[in-house]
């Protein structure tokens, strides 16, 4: 297949080693694809060329320190995610742009595109199983087709309605940026009826209230854990910034990764008071005696879910957590050390349930 010829203006000769994010956006809007709200579709040599473009940037950590940017400034927003929430959506095209994060096992199920899109593995690997589109429709089931590994800076695209499944079958989380058509997720033309093989699966707690708080906050602490992670080893100079950011963002357990790395963060970090709050002041939680341990439930909407059981000699800590809505870590009752006082808190911090309340030291 012949690529176009996108005859590069001076501003884009030499940077071909070296691509920002508002540099990729710069080619996009002189490729030719359809603008926002335009009823068309590219046609494919045009999504080849976008995802050659893609191919040349996501190897550059320049490019994939401003993406990690922009998605900071998502996470700090306090906006709700579901899914690949763009972290931006091109001006005048429309074109989505967000971070798929894979934990270990995870996989999106199978699910179908129904216009072009251009994903790129930033870190690790992901397995992607793709399935026979026309034999799933005729059948009803699931036809597979291929399979294949991806590792990091491939970058695929699709072009017509296909159906696919990613997951990670690694021991560590992969890290996956995707470009999306404003149509994805419009019914396919052919599509007669929606199969249930592919129907969304359900997101419990997705109506809001105090526990769906608890989820988004789980949900941030990974992304900003991850992000942390990468931006430790990108040798580039924006990485002290975002370094910067993902201490600030983070959870107990990240601000200790990159203190513990970075010396000049270790002031801030034994510094910050470690004081905690209920992520939600209308979250409802409860103990209960099992055996001999003791467990902190929190109320649900499908009913109460056990968040941590720890042994009753230090069950008294427990109590005081289920009344209080604010306090220090070290006021936690018990015979009890800083250590394992921390290891509460920051095990119900993880669950979401616990947030970390900001200082002056973090910014």
């Amino acid at each position: 297949m012949q690529l176009l010829d996108l005859h590069l203006d001076p501003r884009d000769q030499g940077r071909l080693s070296r691509m920002q994010f508002d540099d990729l956006c710069e080619r996009f809007q002189r490729l030719g694809l359809p603008r926002a709200g335009e009823r068309t579709h590219p046609d494919r040599a045009l999504v080849a060329e976008a995802r050659s473009q893609v191919e040349q940037a996501v190897i550059d950590d320049d490019f994939l320190a401003d993406c990690m940017a922009l998605e900071l400034d998502l996470i700090e927003s306090g906006r709700p995610r579901h899914g690949l929430t763009p972290f931006v959506v091109l001006p005048d095209l429309g074109i989505r742009c967000a971070f798929g994060y894979w934990s270990p096992g995870q996989t999106a199920g199978a699910h179908e595109h129904t216009a072009w899109t251009v994903t790129a593995l930033c870190r690790n690997t992901l397995e992607v199983l793709t399935y026979n589109r026309a034999e799933t429709y005729r059948t009803r089931q699931l036809v597979p087709k291929n399979r294949f590994q991806a590792t990091a800076g491939r970058v695929g695209f699709i072009f017509e309605p296909s159906i696919h499944e990613p997951r990670n079958v690694s021991a560590d989380w992969s890290l996956s940026l995707h470009i999306t058509s404003p149509r994805d997720g419009e019914p396919a033309e052919d599509t007669i009826e929606p199969l249930d093989v592919l129907r969304p699966r359900r997101r419990p707690f997705a109506a809001g209230g105090p526990y769906a708080e608890v989820i988004a906050a789980r949900r941030r602490q990974h992304c900003v854990h991850q992000l942390a992670r990468v931006a430790r080893g990108m040798p580039v100079r924006r990485a002290r910034e975002l370094i910067d950011r993902c201490f600030a963002l983070g959870a107990t357990k990240t601000r200790t990764l990159l203190a513990r790395e970075t010396p000049r963060l270790q002031p801030a970090f034994l510094a910050a008071p470690s004081i905690y709050r209920r992520t939600h002041r209308d979250l409802a939680l409860s103990t209960r005696g099992d055996g001999d341990m003791m467990a902190l439930d929190v109320a649900t909407p499908n009913g109460p879910i056990e968040a941590l059981a720890i042994d009753t000699a230090a069950g008294d800590a427990l109590t005081f957590i289920a009344r209080a809505h604010r306090f220090a870590a070290d006021a936690l009752p018990g015979d009890l050390s800083g250590d394992e006082r921390m290891a509460i808190v920051t095990a119900l911090e993880e669950s979401g349930i616990l947030t970390r309340e900001r200082s002056h030291d973090d910014d």
